[in-house]
């Protein structure tokens, strides 16, 4: 049975559970949190001295595995068993059957007539072919989790939601600052998103001031103010701007603000590209909060089609000198100024 991770989350805490459950997919950060649901919410701590196990899959075999889920809880009503990055699930999903038909044909009887007073899950770090014999098995005691990585312009949402689940709510320019400075690692995310749950009151807006508080993004010198100094073309602003970034490499890492800088101007080449839309159907065509929808008609009026298109190999050529492919061995200060003076003098 195939379930959302946000269907499990909520059957963990009503308490009701299937005797199987795979975790697969490339996002890691839903997948460990899934993990910490089970391990942290099934059994109380009474219990989980003699009934809870978490292995680590390169020390564990199918066998050894289902040696322990065949066991009896000890005073307690279930016992929950956590294999985490099982590789010898994953190894059978792509066909290398090391020993055989043994494991597999162990995997199907314990799939066939598991121990009901065993909670057993398996976490992969990879997706899995949704075909795949390991998991079509679980179609009828087992349910299959995929967490797939979140894209590029659902970060925003993701975090939204994530502060709401809280009771918090954000600005919508506080959230792209908190987008263009992080990344889409959501792990990382997290972590700065929970400073600002530990020391704001529920029910609090998140603005700029507390970002710049407990983030410790400035509300003036930071990526997206960067890129709306480029898309404005105020030359003075983004050169100031561009100064502190590259002698502040560190906490604005070079990849992060080339990766955003890209995206931001292939987004203002698909505004030339789509002509004549309103605001909120340009938003749903390049994927922003229509808030921001005015940043890219007014980039786009500042910039022909011919000069967005210099910029974004300017930016390209910018991320290959980073990586070493081209040019001479430069600083990333060096890189970022050479590039910033660029884009404004094109």
């Amino acid at each position: 049975m195939q379930k959302t991770i946000q269907e499990v989350l909520k059957d963990i805490k009503a308490r009701k559970y299937a005797p199987i459950y795979v975790i697969h997919g490339d996002e890691s950060f839903f997948i460990d949190q899934m993990a910490d649901a089970f391990e942290e919410q099934v059994l109380t701590e009474s219990e989980k001295s003699f009934n809870q196990f978490v292995l680590f899959g390169k020390d564990q075999t199918m066998g050894s595995v289902i040696s322990y889920a065949r066991r009896y809880p000890m005073m307690a009503d279930k016992q929950v068993i956590i294999v985490k990055e099982a590789s010898f699930l994953e190894a059978l999903a792509k066909g290398k059957e090391a020993k055989g038909n043994e494991d597999m044909k162990a995997w199907e009887d314990y799939c066939a007539r598991p121990t009901e007073s065993t909670l057993l899950v398996f976490t992969i770090k990879s997706l899995v072919n949704e075909k795949a014999k390991i998991l079509t098995l679980l179609e009828k005691n087992g349910v299959v989790v995929c967490s797939k990585k979140v894209k590029d312009g659902q970060v925003g949402s993701w975090l939204k939601d994530y502060l709401a689940q809280h009771k918090l709510g954000i600005q919508a320019a506080s959230l792209e600052l908190m987008v263009s400075y992080v990344g889409t690692d959501l792990q990382r995310m997290a972590h700065e998103a929970d400073k600002l749950i530990v020391n704001c009151p529920a029910g609090a807006e998140i603005g700029p001031e507390e970002v710049e508080k407990y983030v410790g993004i400035s509300r003036e010198y930071n990526v997206f103010e960067y890129q709306a100094a480029l898309m404005q073309r105020n030359v003075a602003k983004a050169q100031k701007i561009a100064f502190y970034l590259a002698d502040n490499t560190k906490q604005n890492p070079l990849p992060i603000l080339l990766a955003t800088l890209f995206g931001t101007f292939s987004k203002v080449l698909m505004v030339h590209d789509l002509g004549s839309l309103s605001d909120n159907e340009l938003a749903k065509e390049i994927g922003v909060n229509p808030y921001f929808v005015r940043d890219y008609v007014t980039a786009k009026r500042n910039y022909p089609i011919a000069k967005v298109v210099r910029m974004l190999e300017a930016i390209k050529n910018a991320d290959l000198k980073f990586k070493g492919i081209i040019g001479a061995a430069e600083s990333d200060r060096d890189i970022l100024m050479d590039l910033s003076f660029e884009l404004l003098h094109l």
